[in-house]
């Protein structure tokens, strides 16, 4: 049996070396330690500025234009490159959104910051201090958060060494609960310890690297120098630090008794804005300890290197995390650099953690920081939460903002007798001695034997070697007969003692529990059965409830179809069997799957509602059921499994929406999947879509496209992908490239004299079809000018033919038609925008000629007068007289502000005269000239 400390609040360490303090000149990091490596891709950016690269071939006015529009402007191009940073007011996600839009830029790209990977110069860090600091991914996380001066970690233990190398610079005033005249110096060891695994001076040079690097250490001394320490010290100093700035608050103590005053120490604590850690304890068994029990407080228990729960660490369903609590460097008294074992260091670890959480979200709030830390662990041991690991080993660097994945530690083998884990499943005793193992935190092994007649019966149960790595079971052992009723039991000895029973059994079948009353994996034994002398048989004492239950605890790969069933070892009441008493749990965290419950007899069939999720755990939990007789089970069952890890699967309504020169990218329903990573889409020219997510171009998922080269089809490929790298089938879409024709009639004109039928024909460019029904925008812009002004818009026919009549130009106009794009109502199929070439409908002004008189006699003089439309004032007209069948320019002039003209002639001999304006070409208008107008000379 474990020995259980009582009442009295302790501190939770085992000293197990000592490091000699090293000086900064030996402090060179090994070859195998750099201080920095390649660059590591990080979720900042400059949230005002954007990396653009232009099309090859636009303008300077045009590229211009393009940022005027942003209300942006070049900050500097990026040398030797083609490409430029652009900064504006306003988000830079908003910019980077319209930039991708327009048709002159190519490419466009948020200003990511990288940093250089972190590896502090500490000693120790090159050195026996990284192992246990890595299964934290303690390395990644600093190089997403390297100063963590704004966290105060209050550490309310015996206080700090004040003058240490290590420390000394990390400090803030602190306070002394027990004497608060005094400093809170260090008369013990304990809280200097924790204090540098928290937050020593990191990458100073000198000895160890502290997890929170930059942050501060609060000493609240509260605790004496015999390691413990009062309630109600340890009540004011919690008080004063959350009244003083601490951010987080380390509570490496321990004790088995619930205090209320100590609760509201706590909650006042956490609304004051702290977070409080505090160590599991070191007792080895499942007896809740405070203040760690408390559902404010991060419980933290303590593991090997792999992740395996230690012997030594305390459990139950009030534990949320665990790290490493075995060789954890430190700082101690003197200037010495202890290794020390114990959940007080595990918690310091994540107490460190934990400033660096609140240094990269600052606005979190306890319960958040919590969150956190709980949903990024990695499982271990068990699947899913569960007492021994609770949540599963911190990971700091998912916990500080990674968005990659990690994967769970593996479950230890089940070899060699599983599944023996209920009655049903006993496996024979061997005839000389059995070997077995408890495979991991919970686990309950069967084994079944049979007597011909009474007789006496010796069961021996001992650990096969002693672990060195506090993975030492402390076995135990309970007798059983044919019914399942208790005959006698055995947990006497402690860790890696050897256990025993004798006992008188009659004819038939009987049954052995073996179990081990601490956390540890991989504990394994030899049980032996032998004869004894018979004597009275003991009364038959408690019945188990569960004889069997499907499928078999720790199993995997479970049919995510799975109805699970349990078998009771008499009828139950089926009253009693409701949500409350027979639940199915999800592993994760611990909510109640909706399902309908069976009886049978004595047999219970747990129906969910819908398919339990794949790659998850779940946990059944009987407690409650009362059976015929009006006996309610008191004892609580539980048994764990996990689903298989299929595929994902496929996006249900996979789609992409045209637009012009572009797509928007529509996922639809995202399949049932608990374990989402991301959704993966490709892109890829022509009708075949990518047949990888590795080939094509990957494209914003749930986003906008654009840019598209037009007339050109797309075809997309979309997979879902869990964290475990599955992959969904394939979800494909295609949007079709467009072309339109464009013609006029006429093609040239002069003002007011006719109108103009713009006409076309919109198709696929991939199989050439006509696009029927569709609107399409027509545009125009003057010869010569650089926009476009919407006309109006034309449905196609059932062939694709476009026309818009009616047209009334006043200069020679370029006209284009506009498909925006657009989705096919019944058959889905996209189809991409794009513009038709340009159409030049030419025209010439109107002239207008009048003589003021046909004929007069010689010495007369005649005025040729008219006025020009559209009105081209101040501009060079020419007067035309033909000779000999040729029309010559004879005389130039202006026209008037209201574009008319008048030109008197005077001719000098008889005869008749034909004369004419002409008005030269200019940007907007060909050529014009009046109609000829004659007179005669008498």
């Amino acid at each position: 049996m474990a020995l259980r400390r009582l009442a009295v609040v302790t501190l939770a360490l085992t000293v197990t070396g000592t490091l000699s303090p090293v000086a900064s000149a030996q402090a060179a990091p090994s070859s195998a330690q750099p201080t920095s490596t390649a660059s590591t891709a990080s979720t900042d950016a400059d949230p005002h500025a954007v990396l653009v690269r232009f099309r090859s071939g636009v303008s300077a006015p045009k590229r211009a234009a393009a940022l005027t529009r942003r209300a942006a402007r070049v900050d500097a191009p990026v040398r030797g490159t083609g490409w430029v940073k652009v900064r504006a007011a306003g988000p830079a996600t908003d910019l980077l959104a319209a930039l991708r839009t327009d048709p002159s830029v190519a490419a466009a790209s948020l200003d990511h910051r990288r940093h250089t990977a972190a590896v502090p110069n500490d000693p120790a860090m090159a050195g026996d201090q990284f192992p246990p600091l890595n299964v934290l991914r303690l390395p990644k996380a600093w190089d997403y958060v390297k100063s963590s001066a704004g966290q105060v970690i209050a550490v309310v233990d015996t206080g700090v060494n004040l003058t240490h190398e290590d420390l000394a610079g990390r400090l803030v005033p602190g306070f002394n609960a027990i004497d608060p005249a005094a400093q809170p110096v260090d008369d013990n060891g304990h809280g200097s310890m924790v204090a540098g695994v928290a937050a020593a001076d990191t990458d100073n040079g000198k000895g160890i690297a502290g997890v929170a690097w930059g942050g501060r250490i609060m000493p609240v001394k509260a605790v004496g120098a015999d390691g413990s320490g009062s309630d109600s010290d340890i009540i004011e100093g919690i008080v004063w630090a959350a009244d003083h700035g601490a951010t987080v608050i380390n509570l490496s103590l321990v004790g088995p008794d619930d205090n209320p005053a100590l609760h509201e120490a706590i909650t006042y604590a956490t609304g004051r804005g702290a977070v409080v850690v505090a160590a599991a304890g070191n007792e080895g068994t499942g007896v809740a300890q405070y203040p760690a029990a408390y559902p404010e407080v991060i419980a933290v228990g303590a593991t090997d290197g792999g992740g395996n729960l230690t012997d030594f660490s305390s459990y139950g369903d009030w534990l949320d995390l665990v790290v490493p609590g075995l060789k954890i460097h430190s700082t101690g008294l003197d200037q010495s650099y202890p290794v020390v074992d114990g959940t007080s260091f595990s918690a310091a670890l994540v107490s460190g953690v934990a400033a660096l959480v609140r240094t990269k979200y600052p606005d979190f709030t306890p319960a958040r920081v919590r969150e956190r830390l709980t949903m990024t662990a990695r499982d271990s041991g068990p699947r899913g939460l569960d007492p021994y690991y609770g949540y599963g080993v911190v990971d700091s660097f998912r916990a500080v903002g990674s968005t990659g994945t990690s994967l769970p530690f593996p479950q230890p083998d089940m070899y060699p007798s599983e599944p023996n884990d209920v009655p049903a499943r006993a496996t024979p005793v061997a005839p000389i001695e059995t070997w077995g193992r408890i495979n991991t935190g919970g686990d309950v092994d069967w084994y079944r034997f049979d007597v011909a007649a009474r007789r006496g019966t010796t069961l021996s149960l001992r650990p096969t070697d002693y672990s060195a790595l506090s993975h030492n079971p402390d076995l135990a052992m309970t007798l059983y007969d044919a019914d399942l009723r208790r005959i006698a039991a055995a947990d006497a000895t402690g860790r890696s003692g050897t256990e025993q029973l004798t006992a008188t059994v009659d004819a038939g079948r009987h049954y052995v529990a073996v179990r081990n009353d601490n956390g540890s994996h991989s504990s394994a034994y030899w049980l032996k059965l032998t004869d004894a002398a018979a004597g009275t048989a003991p009364p038959a004492g408690e019945q188990v409830w569960v004889r069997d239950v499907s499928p078999a605890d720790f199993a995997l790969d479970q049919p995510v179809t799975l109805r699970p069933t349990v078998t009771f070892t008499r009828p139950v009441a089926p009253g009693s069997v409701t949500g409350n008493t027979v639940q199915l749990l999800d592993g994760r965290g611990r909510y109640h799957v909706d399902a309908n419950l069976t009886v049978t007899g004595n047999v219970v069939t747990i129906v969910p509602k819908e398919l339990l999720f794949d790659n998850n755990p779940y946990r059944i939990v009987v407690d409650g059921v009362t059976d015929t007789a009006g006996v309610t089970q008191s004892d609580p069952f539980t048994t764990t499994f996990k689903t298989r890890d299929l595929p994902p699967g496929p996006l249900s309504s996979f789609s992409v929406i045209g637009t012009y020169r572009g797509v928007h990218v529509r996922l639809g329903v995202l399949p049932r999947v608990i374990d989402y990573d991301r959704t993966i889409v490709r892109m890829a020219t022509g009708t075949t879509p990518p047949s990888s997510p590795t080939s094509g171009t990957e494209v914003p998922s749930n986003g906008y496209v654009g840019n598209l080269t037009p007339g050109t089809t797309y075809s997309f490929s979309a997979w879902v992908r869990d964290k475990a790298g599955n992959l969904s089938k394939v979800s494909t879409a295609r949007a079709a490239g467009t072309a339109t024709t464009i013609a006029s009639s006429p093609t040239s004109l002069v003002h007011g004299t006719a109108q103009v039928t713009v006409t076309g024909r919109l198709t696929r460019t991939d199989t050439g079809a006509a696009i029927a029904f569709t609107s399409v925008q027509l545009h125009a812009r003057p010869k010569g000018a650089t926009s476009f002004t919407y006309l109006g818009s034309a449905t196609s026919t059932s062939t694709g033919a476009l026309t818009y009549p009616g047209l009334r130009p006043d200069a020679s106009t370029e006209y284009k038609w506009v498909y925006r794009g657009s989705n096919d109502e019944t058959t889905g199929q996209a189809y991409i925008g794009a513009a038709s070439q340009l159409k030049l409908v030419s025209v010439a002004p109107y002239l207008s000629a009048k003589l003021s008189r046909t004929s007069f006699a010689l010495g007369g003089t005649v005025t040729l007068s008219g006025t020009v439309t559209p009105g081209h004032p101040s501009q060079t007209i020419y007067l035309q007289r033909s000779i000999g069948g040729v029309w010559k320019d004879v005389a130039t002039g202006k026209l008037t502000s209201t574009s008319a003209y008048a030109f008197t002639v005077k001719p000098a001999a008889r005869g008749t005269y034909w004369y004419r304006v002409r008005k030269p070409a200019d940007s907007d208008h060909l050529e014009a000239r009046s109609p000829a107008r004659s007179f005669t000379v008498s």
